[in-house]
């Protein structure tokens, strides 16, 4: 099996010609004999991907702010980084030793936010994102944190939104 997998990696044509993963050539290879993979049958197996790292679950609070006039507050993310330079509703850090209980609560409560039912997960190269939704609705006088600005619900479409954040919102408004 050993020499079967130096034979495909190989790059004088021969392995990479006879050795393929989707369909080797057993029959034409000259180290059939001593291969470990042919002689159980799963020669079709190789070369097997490794696994990739899931990374450690990550945890937040997303906070969903609408306008009773059909707004949404929204934020754009640094330009650099995960998710760069696209917009969002705003959220805490994402950290492994987020809380979902009293620390989330309050902080929700002190922007006059209640919890939504459920919470949203995502699934970055990297690490698995676990995000609580916070609602609430505003008028449209309310002082904007800093870094944030109102757009039309009926404009998002338009706007530079990840999938994820596309599903929060979903989420809090339907």
């Amino acid at each position: 099996m050993a020499a079967c997998r130096r034979l495909r990696a190989s790059h004088d044509g021969s392995g990479a010609t006879l050795c393929t993963p989707k369909s080797p050539a057993c029959a034409l290879c000259p180290w059939s004999d001593a291969c470990g993979a042919k002689a159980r049958g799963d020669q079709e197996s190789f070369p097997r991907k490794a696994r990739k790292k899931t990374g450690t679950l990550r945890r937040g609070a997303a906070y969903v702010a609408l306008r009773r006039d059909g707004f949404i507050l929204l934020r754009a993310r640094p330009a650099k980084g995960l998710l760069g330079g696209m917009t969002e509703v705003p959220t805490s850090a994402w950290d492994s030793p987020f809380r979902r209980g009293a620390r989330a609560r309050g902080c929700a409560a002190q922007r006059g936010l209640a919890a939504r039912a459920g919470r949203r997960d995502a699934h970055f190269t990297h690490f698995p994102l676990e995000l609580v939704v916070f609602i609430g609705r505003f008028d449209a006088h309310t002082t904007l944190p800093d870094g944030t600005f109102w757009t039309a619900l009926d404009a998002l479409d338009g706007t530079a939104l990840p999938a994820f954040m596309r599903k929060v919102i979903r989420h809090a408004v339907g």
